[in-house]
């Protein structure tokens, strides 16, 4: 089934689920006949996985203690905001949408429309004390209230000191097969690529192999925009800094620029020409899905890549060859980008919802200490094939004993998917970090030692600047006309190479795709927010 029909067949199952949900729930109090509130939701999931979220441990031990049962409507992280925007046209909505962490416009749907509801009546000491209680930690709730002043969505936050997503990574069992060193610089890293092509066939007997890989959500440019493990990511090599979720950069004089106009970009593009055409790197990286990438990565057939990290990512059988490096860095130095420890999207809810007090505090039994432990790290008793999985240590911390393989916890606990808020003077009291939250810490020490990140990151525009309803329609409207601009324009680049000419035709285009109103738009509120935190 190709892309486009998944994402009609997603969209249908919304459809679907909600109307017969609707259906079944005649009354119109969302009580079913047992007295259990039933809550109708919209569930983000990543791509690689697939949860059961009917029949997990985790929550049908939450419907025992709440009295509350969730109707499930899963959407895939490729297919999510096609499903999305067309379940806000429909005028059919769930009650609650869960993880709703791509692009989300509180602005619109909610200041505007009124289609997500303002939660702070809720957010107290009776209705939701666990949340509550954490909310203004370490700031944490600054990034949350909407242009009117009202919060629209529960936080999510991950604690963890870090301070970039994508990391890289190379092989080492390849570098010491062809006797070569971690390569420091855009060149020396051709050159260890070329060894990879060359040699690794005959030294270790693989048949196919891919010195430089990436992935994503597959399709036609997923497997460039991903902001862990797609080619985005090695623009950081050329130092533009580019992601997906804002296409714009601060830079150290405080200037929103655009990407695609700074200094390393087409120099990138060439480069990566270079290395699609020389059989350096993965023919299918512009398209493939993160399964795809993941099984090259699991049969040994790739050199040089990137990930958020490696243990406790489904390459357990691999993971121990690999070892994370600092960006090779070319004539334009390294920028990679910089993230906020600053709340995403935990959950939001909607006008259909007629039980809010009831979800708000399904929701908080969540946030309690341990049961949220259990949702991220799995059980503290032993439960099913994976045993037990979390202990509390002698000093009272929550401690991982094992992270099972090959993501075997989403068949307990939601982990991701689920609800979390734990700002840094809460979380580091309560917890002896994994071996794999240590992982992408000590990428993250490296890299800020090292000096690679960019000056200021683009979660200011992304999550602390405030857009007026407006501003945040255009916005919006601007990102994703650039983001399908500039995703044909890589491809192409990348697959047939960069000329004067059509280098021109891609920056009239940005020009007619509106990219100056777009910076400008940052730049006024960008310019705001420093002047009111001054």
């Amino acid at each position: 089934m190709n892309r486009t029909k998944r994402i009609i067949s997603v969209m249908l199952a919304v459809f679907m689920a909600v109307s017969m949900l609707s259906a079944c729930q005649a009354d119109g109090t969302g009580a079913a006949d047992d007295g259990v509130v039933v809550l109708r939701a919209m569930q983000w999931e990543p791509e690689n996985l697939s949860v059961d979220f009917a029949n997990l441990w985790y929550f049908q031990e939450l419907e025992e203690e709440t009295g509350v049962r969730v109707e499930w409507t899963v959407v895939k992280e490729s297919e999510w905001n096609t499903a999305m925007n067309l379940m806000f046209v429909s005028g059919e909505y769930p009650d609650i949408i869960i993880r709703p962490n791509l692009n989300l416009n509180i602005e619109e749907y909610g200041v505007t429309q009124g289609i997500l509801i303002p939660l702070d009546d809720y957010i107290n000491a009776d209705v939701m004390p666990n949340y509550y209680s954490r909310l203004r930690m370490n700031n944490a709730n600054a990034s949350i209230p909407a242009s009117d002043g009202k919060s629209y969505h529960i936080g999510y936050l991950v604690a963890q000191n870090v301070n970039h997503d994508g990391s890289f990574y190379i092989n080492r069992k390849w570098l010491d097969a062809v006797e070569m060193e971690v390569p420091a610089t855009v060149d020396e890293l051709t050159e260890v690529l070329i060894a990879f092509r060359d040699e690794i066939p005959g030294l270790l007997g693989i048949e196919t192999v891919f010195p430089f890989s990436a992935g994503g959500s597959g399709g036609v440019g997923g497997g460039i925009n991903h902001q862990t493990n797609g080619l985005y990511v090695h623009f950081a090599m050329f130092g533009v800094p580019i992601q997906r979720w804002v296409y714009a950069v601060i830079d150290e004089d405080h200037n929103v620029v655009f990407p695609g106009y700074m200094d390393g970009f087409r120099a990138a593009l060439e480069w990566m020409h270079m290395c699609y055409t020389e059989g350096l790197l993965d023919r299918e990286a512009i398209t493939q899905d993160t399964n795809v990438w993941s099984t090259k990565m699991n049969a040994e057939q790739v050199g040089f890549t990137s990930h958020l990290r490696m243990l406790n990512a489904g390459l357990d059988a691999v993971n121990d060859q690999w070892v994370s490096i600092l960006p090779p860095a070319s004539e334009f130095g390294v920028s990679v980008p910089r993230i906020l420890e600053i709340p995403d999207f935990g959950a939001v809810l909607t006008v259909a919802n007629k039980n809010v007090e009831a979800t708000m505090r399904w929701l908080d039994a969540q946030f309690d200490t341990e049961r949220m432990m259990v949702a991220a790290n799995g059980p503290l008793s032993d439960i099913g094939t994976i045993g037990t999985t979390l202990k509390v240590n002698e000093e009272g911390k929550y401690e991982v004993i094992t992270v099972p393989a090959d993501n075997a916890l989403y068949n307990y606990v939601p982990v991701m998917t689920g609800q979390f808020f734990a700002p840094g003077d809460y979380y580091f009291d309560i917890f002896v970090l994994p071996p794999h939250r240590v992982e992408r810490f000590e990428s993250s020490r490296m890299y800020a030692n090292a000096g690679v990140l960019e000056p200021n990151s683009h979660d200011f525009l992304r999550k602390l600047v405030l857009l007026s309803p407006d501003q945040a329609i255009q916005q919006a409207r601007l990102h994703d006309t650039l983001e399908t601009l500039m995703l044909e324009s890589i491809a192409s680049f990348i697959t047939r190479g960069v000329t004067d000419a059509t280098w021109q035709q891609f920056v009239d285009r940005t020009q007619q795709a509106g990219v100056e109103q777009y910076l400008a738009t940052y730049q006024e509120v960008y310019n705001a927010y420093l002047e009111a935190n001054r």
